[in-house]
């Protein structure tokens, strides 16, 4: 029931993303660059870490991964993403970094942390 409802909604707000009107734009690509990169985070119950890879374009990748869905909102703070099964994923940024993912699948947050200053 949920996946339909979602489903009637979506591309209303979809629209509205991936059309911004002028004015908003260019602060659309800004935000996406906010978040593009690839993060990493740990799951406690199983200490297994998890990458997390988000492009310009806003697809995103688990674990080398495609993850299907669509996005419902961006801005400066959070990229809402919609899965195919019909779970959010919520990425939160503070000062323009991203710093944690709420899973709604495991309604856990974790904590993230960039590949590229850990590991390069």
């Amino acid at each position: 029931m949920g996946l339909i409802r979602f489903g009637k909604r979506m591309p209303n707000i979809i629209r509205k993303i991936t059309q911004p009107n002028k004015k908003h734009g260019s602060s659309t690509a800004s935000f996406a660059h906010i978040f593009a990169g690839e993060w990493q985070f740990t799951d406690e119950n199983n200490s297994r870490v998890h990458h997390l890879h988000i492009q310009v374009d806003l697809s995103i990748s688990l674990d080398g991964r495609a993850l299907p869905g669509s996005v419902l909102n961006l801005n400066e703070r959070e990229l809402v993403f919609l899965d195919s099964y019909g779970y959010h994923l919520r990425i939160d940024a503070i000062d323009g970094h991203p710093i944690s993912v709420y899973d709604e699948a495991d309604d856990r947050v974790y904590q993230l942390s960039s590949c590229n200053s850990d590991h390069k």
